[in-house]
């Protein structure tokens, strides 16, 4: 027992109940238990959920390999609750890692969860991987971290730099629209590939952020309804405006980012703004029909222009902390929702400087304003945000003076 805690050593009892699994619970109350201890519990609840879920998953596969998939996906549904489409992915993975026992032995172990397995024996059905590899990171990360990871991963072992796969995804794309006949809302969805996922998501996102600077500050609608009028404005009124004024669509850039060998004199490592690789050919292609700003960095990976004298970052600025940071240094939120942050507040002359500037979504931003939350540079160049310490936590103002002593309320870049 570790911090009240008796951690299941999965083993299945014989005998009467032969088919059970046995299940050991946290024997101290949470109430009682330490910060250590509570973590402690998160910790081993959460490998013996991942072990009683590779049990059922083990059941799964055997019983399709006696009675068939269909079968197994049926008993699967009528013996755990599942949804038709829940029980089909598990059943589908269920044969896979038949040929994946280092993963199935992770999983098994509770070391990793469902998730961490369903993707990489997903990936390991497009291409060849490096089964250790991707368990060894799978151990160590969150399941939506490890998803870039396992995408990375896929990128590097892809016989044609991912062609193939982008081709396969283009093919792919669905949209649709539909009445909900619980409320008569008319429902809007699509796929799309992760190029023109961008495409759409910086052009809405653009829209949504004009809205927000038409907006009365005193009548704001949600973020959601925000959106879904900036749909609404790209689609029925791409000319103009509520009253008929002429507005214009925002402009938008798809940002691009990849590596020159000057050795092999050759670009590699092309990817999409969030990290999302994309084949050298088509990031080659699309530098073509585009605008291509350069971006300059260090042998550490800082960029080396900067600006000054303004208090908002620029768009070229942006650009830069989006190549840099690549998502909010918090919490990993989409950079089309983040806003620049002074490390050294601006109102105490710090400079609008890419050197002074992280990405923070509007939430995370709260939390170093108004909870003493840190922002610290790791050895490696990278911006982490944490929480303060208890002999620190001393709430910021939401108001702060500026340079000529009058109070100035936060806007969203």
């Amino acid at each position: 027992m570790k911090n009240g805690v008796q951690s299941s050593n999965g083993r299945v009892s014989h005998g009467m109940s032969g088919n059970q699994v046995r299940i050991v619970l946290p024997s101290v109350p949470v109430g009682e238990a330490s910060l250590a201890g509570l973590k402690e519990q998160m910790r081993s609840a959460s490998r013996t959920k991942a072990r009683a879920e590779a049990v059922r998953v083990r059941a799964a596969a055997e019983y399709s390999r006696r009675m068939g998939q269909k079968a197994a996906e049926r008993a699967l549904r009528e013996e755990s609750g599942e949804s038709a489409n829940g029980s089909r992915v598990e059943v589908d993975i269920a044969g896979k890692l038949e040929d994946l026992p280092d993963t199935r032995k992770a999983f098994e172990d509770g070391e990793i969860t469902f998730g961490h397995t369903k993707i990489i024996a997903n990936t390991a059905g497009r291409v060849d991987v490096d089964e250790q590899e991707l368990v060894d990171r799978a151990k160590k990360e969150p399941v939506d971290v490890f998803a870039r990871t396992a995408r990375e991963h896929e990128q590097r072992k892809s016989e044609d730099d991912g062609l193939s796969k982008l081709e396969a995804q283009r093919r792919a794309r669905r949209a649709g629209i539909k009445t909900d006949p619980t409320d008569g809302m008319t429902l809007l969805w699509g796929r799309f590939d992760p190029i023109t996922g961008t495409r759409i998501k910086n052009l809405l996102t653009a829209k949504t952020n004009q809205l927000w600077r038409e907006e009365d500050p005193k009548d704001r609608p949600t973020t959601e309804q925000r959106m879904a009028d900036a749909l609404v404005e790209l689609l029925c009124r791409p000319g103009g405006d509520k009253k008929g004024r002429k507005s214009g669509t925002p402009r938008t850039d798809l940002l691009l980012i990849a590596h020159y060998d000057i050795g092999e004199q050759e670009i590699r490592d092309a990817t999409l703004a969030d990290g999302t690789s994309i084949p050298v050919a088509l990031f080659k292609d699309m530098a073509c029909q585009g605008k291509v700003v350069p971006s300059i960095f260090d042998t550490k990976g800082q960029p080396l222009w900067v600006g000054l004298g303004k208090r908002l970052a620029t768009p070229a600025q942006r650009l830069a902390l989006i190549a840099r940071d690549r998502r909010c240094v918090g919490c990993g939120a989409d950079p089309a929702w983040c806003q620049a942050h002074h490390l050294i507040p601006w109102e105490a002359d710090g400079p609008t400087d890419v050197d002074n500037l992280v990405l923070l979504c509007s939430r995370c931003h709260h939390q170093v304003h108004d909870e003493s939350w840190q922002i610290r540079k790791t050895p490696t160049g990278k911006y982490v945000l944490q929480p303060p310490s208890s002999r620190h936590r001393q709430p910021l103002p939401i108001k702060t003076p500026n340079r000529r002593g009058r109070e100035r309320k936060r806007s969203p870049g």
